[in-house]
């Protein structure tokens, strides 16, 4: 080991034939068997759940985040969420003068 400050697993260890025939084997059995192949329904569940967080968090960043009073990219489509909801919790001029004829407002 010329460098001191290289760590001893770094260095190759030679194999005998006999334990690189059974190493293979054993990959072979473990990583190319069919049922290794299967993919389990945890793991189905826990990708659909890494993928709905993902999205849940990348809407808040860019719907709710405070990043300041500063423009950022996010303000163009904050605006027009902000546009379209304000849009739809108010009633128009229309709504309210219909609801004023029935005597509702």
């Amino acid at each position: 080991m010329d460098n001191p400050n290289q760590s001893p697993r770094n260095e190759y260890t030679p194999v005998s034939e006999e334990r690189r025939l059974f190493l293979e084997e054993k990959y072979k059995r473990r990583n190319l068997a069919p049922e290794a192949l299967i993919i389990r329904p945890g793991l189905r569940k826990l990708h659909l759940a890494t993928v709905v967080l993902a999205i849940g968090t990348a809407g808040y960043f860019t719907l709710y985040a405070d990043f300041g009073d500063k423009e950022t990219c996010f303000s163009p489509l904050r605006r027009l969420y902000r546009r379209k909801v304000n849009d739809f919790w108010s009633l128009s001029e229309e709504e309210k003068k219909q609801l004023k004829e029935q005597g509702r407002l």
